[in-house]
């Protein structure tokens, strides 16, 4: 089992919530409100600008039809009125679905990372299949319930990590045991691209003219309102402890993707951050970090294994990953040699770098083995062999790949229009316990160099009480989870 939903522990984990009571009135019949049985699937896009028109587009091209866009800025729109002339538009996803929920069967979340959980708590009381962007949420307490949630009223939730059908080579070379024993296991990024390390708020300015009353108060949902200001709204939002989950939140769910799924990791049992010289996360995540993840024995890992994800730039050094960097130097060499016999047919002089920098991916994932080590990239793209058998590789990878080419958006159509929720690759019950992982590990950098211990079945940091106010959900006036809750009951 990857996640234990259902023992008294994790259950009492939500306390005060209701989520164990709440759930009587709902039948997974009554919950996918119809959906299933139409052909084409109708949904609203809730975030619509960024990430979320490529999302929503996605969604249109695999056959979904859109029926109402719903975000705070307005320029958001401008893309969907030219396309879809009269569309109907909100500032506030509640007032379209109590206007227009009848009007289709799923939604499409991608706002910032704080409101994801609360959104597409709501929407799946009502009886909405969800798209939600990952990360699925920003602390454990929210992906619990929304996992209860799901699992309760039966409909498809599935998060964005658009990726994962790729993870079906690592399964290929898993299963063949092509690593050997596993040893260890790296990840890392070269983001953030947004500001991290400040270390006070900035001050609250008016909100921009031609955003509605309320979009700021949306915006904020049940995560604390210190007004609005540039310096979260747009984009910059992520590094930001009470709206984001920094660059692990943002890219460790497409990078160590592969090895999570594959390997079965779970939940940490022990977790150590360090900052790197920019303190203790207070306010905001570290310029750079380096987190350590423990993770308990199983049948693919039977010793445990140990994950280390760095991000700002930092990568595993060679001492950490045999291999790498002269594979790196490999790659870089390659690249010098076809730069000099192209400009040689062309006629023009070029001299190769006969030491050119290591080309290293800046996003990665590494498997370190006893017999062999692979290194990837994002989104759970074909992985290379940097250490073992090449041959022995390619003939274990090579039937994988049809697997690989599945549609990320056509699994979740698919799942809605059959109302299985168990055909999703991202499904809840994996997308969870990945997101908690990371989370988790998020809150060590509040401890920096401290190994904290963690109680998967309790759900609870063993050895540093403190450490267990991190994993809970905020709350915020009416954006309350209780109150959402008994409201559906």
């Amino acid at each position: 089992m990857l996640h234990k939903t259902n023992t008294l522990d994790r259950r009492s984990f939500v306390t005060g919530l209701g989520a164990c009571s709440l759930f009587t009135a709902f039948g997974a019949e009554g919950a996918l409100n119809g959906g299933a049985k139409k052909r084409k699937l109708r949904f609203a896009s809730i975030g619509c600008g960024g990430m979320g028109s490529s999302a929503t587009s996605s969604l249109i091209d695999v056959g979904c039809e859109l029926v109402a866009v719903c975000d705070v800025r307005p320029v958001a729109f401008e893309m969907w009125e030219r396309r879809y002339p009269g569309i109907p538009k909100f500032s506030d996803y509640r007032e379209m679905l109590r206007t227009m929920g009848d009007k289709f069967d799923a939604v499409q979340i991608a706002t910032p990372d704080h409101t994801h959980a609360y959104i597409a708590i709501d929407c799946m009381l009502a009886g909405k299949h969800v798209y939600v962007q990952k990360p699925l949420a920003r602390t454990v307490e929210e992906c619990e319930l929304m996992l209860q949630t799901q699992q309760k009223t039966g409909v498809v939730c599935q998060m964005g990590n658009q990726g994962h059908p790729g993870v079906w080579r690592y399964k290929a070379l898993r299963d063949a045991a092509f690593w050997g024993g596993i040893k260890e296991i790296y990840s890392w990024s070269d983001r953030p691209i947004w500001p991290q390390g400040m270390r006070e708020f900035p001050r609250a300015e008016p909100l921009p003219q031609g955003y509605a009353k309320d979009a700021w108060d949306c915006w904020c949902g049940p995560a604390e309102d210190r007004g609005y200001s540039p310096a979260y709204h747009t984009f910059k939002w992520r590094g930001w402890w009470d709206y984001g989950c920094g660059a692990i939140g943002d890219m460790a769910v497409h990078n160590a993707d592969p090895a999570f799924w594959a390997l079965e990791l779970g939940l940490p049992i022990k977790v150590k951050g360090d900052t790197c010289g920019d303190g203790p996360v207070t306010i905001s995540f570290p310029k750079r970090s380096r987190i350590e993840m423990w993770f308990a024995p199983n049948r693919w890992v039977p010793n445990g294994v140990k994950l280390t994800w760095l991000d700002g730039r930092l990568l595993p050094s060679e001492e950490e990953v045999a291999g790498l960097t002269a594979y790196g130097r490999e790659l870089a060499k390659q690249s010098e040699e076809k730069k000099a016999k192209s400009a040689e047919k062309k006629g023009e002089a070029y001299v190769a770098n006969p030491d050119p920098e290591p080309q290293i991916p800046g996003n990665g994932l590494v498997i370190v083995g006893t017999k062999a080590t692979t290194l990837g990239g994002s989104h759970a793209t074909r992985p290379s062999c940097i250490v073992g058998d090449k041959n022995a590789y390619e003939d274990i990878i090579k039937p994988a790949e049809m697997k690989c080419r599945g549609n990320h958006y056509r699994e979740f159509v698919d799942a809605c229009l059959a109302r299985n929720p168990e055909h999703c690759g991202s499904k809840l019950k994996y997308a969870a316990p990945l997101t908690e992982a990371l989370l988790i590990g998020c809150i060590s950098l509040r401890y920096p160099r401290e190994e904290l211990c963690f109680d998967a079945g309790k759900m609870r940091f063993t050895n540093k009480p403190d450490a267990n106010q991190w994993l809970k959900a905020p709350s915020r006036g009416d954006w309350d989870f209780g109150k959402l809750m008994r409201a559906h009951v």
